[in-house]
């Protein structure tokens, strides 16, 4: 599934996982099988936040457009999916994003434009009570077409 934004290609957020897609929910009874099921409004909270980022990575700010290009020039050129980044998110009680944890990019502009992006911004709604931290996201860049070796083109508006 990918997010399209005027015409050029989105980053899909994707819920790390959806049994337990919220890092830290396990216990030891569960160490040795699945994770359980996340409670139903952690995952309804986790799936709002998801959307969110999404619009946030797709907004025309400079920041979001710079990680973008690059995104769009280390990405698969191959025609497949991209490796995931695994973004841990964490929210001050008011849904505000404390902070993010990633593995950098080799680029530090890059790393800066995702923290800017991201920190300091509100989620709509509140965290749910005693809801696990970080939510974990997945970030994957749309691949780049090989024909097209400078990426999407923006479409008329």
């Amino acid at each position: 599934m990918w997010i399209m934004a005027r015409g050029r290609p989105a980053l899909s957020c994707w819920l790390a996982a959806l049994a337990g897609g919220i890092a830290g929910w396990s216990t030891p009874a569960h160490a040795q099988g699945a994770p359980p099921a996340a409670p139903e409004a952690w995952v309804r909270y986790a799936e709002g936040a998801t959307a969110a980022i999404a619009r946030w990575l797709d907004a025309d700010d400079p920041a979001a457009v710079r990680l973008h290009a690059y995104l769009d020039q280390h990405g698969s050129v191959d025609g497949s999916r991209a490796t995931p980044l695994v973004v841990k998110i964490w929210l001050h009680a008011d849904g505000t994003v404390a902070r993010i944890d990633f593995t950098p990019f080799a680029l530090a502009q890059a790393n800066e434009d995702l923290r800017a992006v991201i920190v300091g911004r509100r989620l709509p709604g509140r965290p749910p009570k005693g809801m696990a931290q970080p939510i974990r996201l997945e970030i994957v860049p749309e691949p780049v077409e090989a024909s097209d070796p400078a990426g999407p083109s923006e479409a008329p508006r």
